[in-house]
């Protein structure tokens, strides 16, 4: 793993990869997101934080970097989360960066924010290549730098806490996909929004995905002939869990069984509707039984 280097930044991975890792309101254990400089005249994937004076460590290190000739060129956002996305009108008004996304996350983030440029699975952006992995949030990407193996990853995975996948944007069976297209990339070091950068990547994804079917495994356990609300599944699912977190887990629970359901191995005591035009979406007050 790479070591911690001396202020501003957090990581520095090689000189085309760096990581300041920045405080903001995310999910706990998780107090920080990293915002990733990409390149060499970089791009600023995520800049985050809502607070000024973690706002002002980004800028003074951007501008540290204009002044010595390598400018950011851009800001991209890896998803439309809010702890992902909290300094990126501050940071284009401040230092004129104009804002790329995938479509889909342009369109959540409409009514708060403007992005510039769309980007599409297969874009290049100065060598980092854009994958559009949804799972976790339905326009999630990541970007790859293919020559030397070094992947921006977002939160398709953490070293520091976990991913949550949260329906009806969040959709299991997507995220395990996306998460398998990235093991046969092969990527050598992921910088994830939360936590350390990750060198060995692979194995991990590894873990996740067994940790996922494990899980999902506790949920089709919990499930009877007889319908049962999703607290009492959660709660046979996530037996190890304190009472406080059992609503986060929860909304993963629901996509457990939104993915067991397409499988043929759960049914909801009704029809899940839908309401978005793109699939049925499966509330928090369905019942649900063994198929």
């Amino acid at each position: 793993m790479p070591s911690p280097t001396e202020s501003p930044f957090t990581w520095s991975v090689a000189p085309t990869l760096k990581v300041l890792a920045l405080r903001t309101p995310t999910l706990p254990p998780a107090t920080a997101t990293n915002a990733v400089l990409a390149g060499h005249a970089p791009w600023v994937v995520d800049p985050a934080t809502p607070h000024a004076a973690e706002r002002d460590r980004l800028v003074d290190a951007l501008e540290a970097l204009r002044d010595s000739g390598e400018g950011p060129r851009g800001i991209v956002l890896t998803h439309h989360h809010a702890d992902h996305i909290g300094a990126a009108a501050y940071l284009s008004e401040r230092l004129g960066l104009e804002i790329w996304a995938h479509a889909r996350t342009a369109e959540l983030i409409a009514d708060t924010l403007t992005v510039s440029h769309t980007l599409a699975d297969g874009d290049d952006l100065d060598g980092w290549r854009v994958l559009h992995t949804p799972g976790h949030a339905s326009g999630h990407i990541v970007l790859f730098d293919e020559v030397r193996g070094f992947m921006v990853g977002g939160d398709m995975l953490a070293s520091v806490g976990t991913i949550v996948v949260d329906p009806p944007d969040g959709h299991m069976a997507t995220y395990l996909a996306s998460l398998a297209r990235l093991r046969e990339l092969g990527p050598k070091v992921i910088v994830p929004a939360h936590g350390a950068p990750i060198d060995r990547p692979v194995a991990l994804i590894d873990h996740y995905v067994a940790h996922r079917l494990q899980r999902e495994a506790r949920v089709a356990s919990a499930l009877g002939p007889e319908p049962r609300p999703l607290d009492l599944i959660t709660r046979a699912a996530y037996p190890e869990l304190a009472p406080v977190l059992l609503p986060l887990a929860a909304r993963s629970a629901l996509a457990h069984l939104e993915k067991l359901w397409e499988e043929g191995r759960a049914a909801p005591h009704e029809a899940p509707v839908d309401t978005q035009g793109r699939r049925p979406t499966v509330s928090p007050q369905l019942l649900w039984r063994a198929a």
